[in-house]
């Protein structure tokens, strides 16, 4: 017991003896790491940073799960029965910004655009494909569609999608040729006026053999993370393309089935 009172009257003592002399605990190198273990301010939940971290894994995985899709007739058109990539998430980052401006454009100018499809798949190509050349002449794999560097729009007048209005479709292409897209309003073959593209000037060819549109000097800057944000994008593709496969296998096997039973009636 004595030497307990001992000890505590010797520690104070040396508190007092440092706070005589003008020095603080705090300023020693024990008195900080007693501090610092004792300040709230420098706590943290470490379940709040595991709960992050594991969102982030799960996006990082299924993020393309949660893009939105459109299915056939949504707007007006026979576009096939594989559902629509209808999410501008979906594009490269310079593109999708590209078309946000032109979305932003037109909104400013009166006229609401809505995204009908985006990224497009090889297998919802090849289902275009087999529809006739009135939808594509491009089988799977051959369109800017599925290097995410297409979209097709179309305007929206009172809750309705219009198609046919040459002098509205002129409004928006010239908005997008502004803005460095081309333009599907300007073939003759096939005209496709809802459509919009960028490939940084490469070629069908060279986008097939695994190159990568640069994105100008002057807005380099603002997509530092450009090399990561498109690997995650083609693992997304990829996914999307399995379900899509899978989609277009099953309807196949159930038109077959349709027609067996025809047949046999």
């Amino acid at each position: 017991m004595k030497y307990c009172v001992l000890v505590l009257l010797s520690g104070l003592l040396f508190s007092f003896s440092f706070s005589a002399s003008g020095q603080s605990v705090k300023d020693t190198k024990h008195g900080r790491y007693l501090a610092n273990l004792y300040d709230p301010a420098l706590l943290f939940d470490t379940t709040l940073i595991s709960i992050k971290a594991a969102a982030d894994e799960v996006d990082s995985v299924n993020g393309w799960k949660a893009w939105q899709i459109v299915e056939n007739y949504f707007y007006g058109k026979n576009r096939g029965s594989i559902p629509m990539i209808a999410d501008l998430e979906a594009l490269h980052p310079f593109f999708r910004d590209k078309i946000r401006e032109l979305i932003r454009e037109c909104k400013e100018a009166g006229i609401t655009l809505a995204i009908v499809e985006s990224y497009r798949t090889p297998a919802k190509q090849a289902e275009y494909y087999a529809m006739g050349r009135k939808y594509t002449a491009s089988p799977g794999g051959k369109s800017r569609h599925q290097y995410g560097l297409a979209v097709d729009v179309v305007p929206i007048v009172d809750s309705v999608a219009v198609w046919d209005n040459a002098r509205l479709w002129r409004k928006i292409g010239f908005a997008g040729e502004r803005l460095g897209l081309r333009w599907g309003g300007r073939w003759r073959v096939t005209y496709d006026p809802g459509h919009f593209e960028w490939s940084g000037g490469l070629t069908q060819r060279e986008l097939a053999l695994g190159r990568v549109p640069e994105i100008p000097p002057s807005v380099s800057a603002q997509y530092p993370h450009l090399e990561g944000d498109l690997r995650k994008l083609q693992a997304f593709w990829k996914a999307w393309e399995v379900e899509q496969s899978a989609l277009a296998n099953r309807g196949r096997d159930e038109a077959y089935r349709g027609e067996a039973a025809g047949v046999g009636n």
